[in-house]
């Protein structure tokens, strides 16, 4: 009865948290007053008053982490009104993921031997711009510290959402391909719902970068360690 009602605690306190983020974010919207980082930071101040550790709160709100699953697959939706604007593109669209998605894996594994960050971490920041579900399963596989995952993940996702509008204007990108892509590539889940408010090409894009990417990686990642 007492976990029920930790439980129960928990959620409330992440959906109020979340709820106010979103008011605020409709009063001032910008990139970087997206909802999700808002809460988030609310949520750690909550979690060092109280003094909870991370990994209790991780399996109090176990439900959330869940639902990430079918709201991942309900981003299909977009990408099938815009499967003609996919098919078109599809080689550019993997390109992109490829080398976006290599690259940062490169470039996380070099700091990684540079900053001399233990091998489970590093193998947990590798998977970063991989939706949390997969990157999860993908991180049992490789070992990787599968209790940070769901932070680093989101923290990337976050990070992305809220400098690459801002990269991509001072670039002066307008074609929704090359602006959907890296929200979906780097941000997955987080940065697809900002790509959706740019539009929904935008958005069908990203989404698609985002499942292909977890897709591609499922595969490339665990045959890389298996070799290395």
């Amino acid at each position: 009865m007492v976990h029920l009602i930790s439980i129960l605690l928990a959620l409330s306190i992440t959906f109020i948290y979340f709820f106010i983020a979103v008011k605020i974010h409709r009063l001032w919207p910008n990139p970087f007053t997206i909802p999700i980082f808002i809460s988030t930071i609310a949520l750690i101040i909550t979690l060092l008053v109280v003094d909870l550790p991370y990994e209790q709160y991780a399996d109090l709100t176990s439900l959330i982490t869940y639902l990430l699953g079918p709201a991942t697959v309900a981003l299909a939706y977009p990408l099938y009104q815009h499967r003609k604007l996919m098919v078109e593109n599809f080689q550019p669209i993997v390109f992109g993921i490829l080398v976006g998605s290599g690259l940062s894996m490169l470039v996380t594994y070099y700091l990684s031997i540079w900053l001399g960050i233990p091998s489970a971490w590093s193998r947990s920041l590798l998977i970063k711009t991989i939706t949390t579900p997969v990157a999860v399963d993908i991180g049992q596989v490789i070992g990787a510290k599968i209790q940070v995952i769901p932070t680093v993940v989101i923290v990337t996702g976050m990070i992305g959402a809220m400098t690459i509008p801002s990269i991509l204007n001072m670039m002066a990108i307008k074609h929704p391909i090359a602006r959907g892509l890296p929200f979906g590539v780097i941000s997955h889940g987080v940065g697809t719902a900002q790509a959706i408010k740019e539009g929904e090409r935008e958005g069908a894009v990203s989404g698609a970068a985002m499942a292909l990417t977890a897709t591609i990686m499922s595969f490339i990642i665990p045959i890389l360690f298996l070799l290395v």
